[in-house]
């Protein structure tokens, strides 16, 4: 028996915006394309509504979500119950901001610019939130782990040109 074709549209839909939402939060601190005045409204909606609490439920989702890379996964022990929990937290806090608080600028973004202009709007949310996590003292404290290792006279020695150190005022 064939199945209503408003089942098979919104299995359609469903996975669409599965997919659209997953690209949206992994993707929301890479560059994309020069947005237009109406995804710049959306990302001003976004960045508004969201509280420390959305912010520690996408940036946990996030790891859980990069874990399951090949490279990564013996890097974490996130369990199949909590990568569930991550996924229904995050989906409610993003359909909380989408529809609830930020709808008005969805709409014209869509309206404008196509439904994967959406996610346009997740980069200002994304490094928002990517800078926030850089002024943990606990990530810092591991960035700066990374600076030991460097061979900053070497570096140094191959940025810094003869012409750049007299610009700085050493002669060389």
């Amino acid at each position: 028996m064939s199945q209503p074709v408003y089942a098979l549209s919104h299995r359609r839909f469903s996975h669409l915006s599965r997919s659209f939402f997953m690209a949206a939060v992994v993707l929301g601190a890479t560059q994309f394309t020069i947005a237009g005045p109406t995804v710049d409204q959306l990302s001003d909606c976004l960045v508004k509504s969201t509280t420390a609490t959305d912010k520690t439920a996408v940036l946990q989702w996030t790891f859980a979500a990069l874990s399951v890379h090949p490279d990564l996964k013996a890097y974490s022990n996130v369990t199949d119950e909590q990568r569930t929990q991550l996924d229904q937290k995050l989906a409610q806090t993003l359909q909380r901001i989408l529809v609830e608080q930020c709808s008005i600028q969805a709409k014209a973004v869509i309206q404008a610019e196509g439904l994967q202009a959406v996610g346009d709007s997740f980069q200002e949310l994304g490094s928002i939130t990517g800078e926030e996590i850089l002024k943990n003292p606990e990530v810092k404290q591991q960035l700066k782990g990374v600076v030991r290792y460097l061979d900053l006279n070497k570096l140094m020695m191959t940025f810094l040109t003869p012409d750049l150190f007299n610009k700085l005022g050493v002669i060389r």
